[in-house]
């Protein structure tokens, strides 16, 4: 069961997501050493046993044994599979920062508008851009003039608007300038966590990353495929993609894309009304791809719904 925990820290107040055990006799787990370290371990990076027993350096049937141990006490659980050498490795992740137990039912009633909980869904999809509480990311978006290969104008940053209020509900520690237009854009800004807006077009980033993209984005063809292989070049399709950054491997990239301003708003509509479409079935762990066709319910010309197509 979770929770949210509300920590008065003589600075403010931090709000923590929370697992709470059931059986306060599982919290035994925790009273060994060896444990701890592999729970620590895990909450920096999900890993498998053999990752954890060659970085704490310890034998790989102790760590086995722990890990056995947290995993049915619940406080990790296991993300994803790898492949490697022939074999399946089993990665795993720590449930929460914070596990408590409930001795007897006295609490306070929340108000739903009281409260700065973040949704689960949006927690799976911006955590790899938060770090300690803080918005740890760099949003780029195409200069509005003409430039790049292409001489587009990059006009798809206005459609960042709703989202960055979206992100502002996410903490109020926020390192400025959080954006930068591509043709401002050095180095070091790369090596951060990025959230990328725009076409290749309209956005030399992307144009410059376009072979790292977990989907093919053909420019001639102006058409996107991804592992389905269907095609799509229609005006109104818009992509959400999450992969792990080119320029720094241990970063992450959110992508939102499309084949034109109307497919971007597709991608933005969908983030901010439909949270929970989006990340179904994906749990925070490797490359994300989704698929979106803008709709304009009302026929004012604005896209205002989204149907998911991938």
């Amino acid at each position: 069961m979770s929770a949210t925990l509300i920590e008065n820290n003589g600075n403010g107040r931090m709000a923590y997501d929370s697992l709470i055990l059931n059986d306060p006799k599982a919290f035994s787990v925790l009273d060994n050493k060896v444990a701890l370290k592999i729970v620590k371990t895990l909450a920096e990076s999900p890993a498998s046993p053999i990752d954890v027993s060659r970085k704490l350096k310890m034998h790989e049937q102790k760590v086995y044994y722990h890990i056995r141990k947290l995993e049915r006490s619940g406080i990790i659980y296991p993300i994803s599979n790898e492949k490697r050498h022939g074999m399946t490795a089993k990665i795993f992740s720590v449930v929460s920062p914070v596990i408590a137990t409930k001795l007897y039912d006295k609490g306070v009633e929340v108000k739903e508008n009281s409260s700065n909980v973040i949704p689960n869904e949006l927690k799976i999809l911006l955590t790899p851009f938060l770090h300690n509480n803080t918005l740890n990311v760099k949003i780029i978006v195409g200069d509005p003039g003409p430039h790049g290969k292409f001489e587009e104008y990059g006009r798809d940053g206005i459609h960042i608007i709703d989202f960055a209020v979206l992100l502002g509900t996410l903490t109020n520690n926020i390192n400025f300038p959080i954006y930068r237009t591509d043709v401002e854009v050095r180095e070091a800004d790369l090596k951060n966590n990025l959230i990328l807006i725009g076409t290749p077009k309209t956005n030399t980033i992307i144009d410059k990353i376009i072979h790292n993209l977990p989907f093919t984005f053909d420019v001639d063809k102006w058409q996107l495929n991804t592992h389905s292989n269907i095609n799509y070049n229609d005006s109104q399709i818009g992509i959400i993609s999450i992969f792990s950054n080119p320029f720094e491997k241990n970063k992450k990239v959110l992508l939102l894309s499309g084949l034109s301003s109307r497919g971007i708003k597709s991608g933005v509509v969908a983030i901010t009304k439909y949270m929970k479409d989006v990340v179904k079935n994906w749990n925070g762990n490797g490359n994300f791809v989704r698929v979106i066709r803008g709709l304009d319910k009302d026929g004012d010309g604005i896209i205002d719904d989204v149907k998911f197509l991938e």
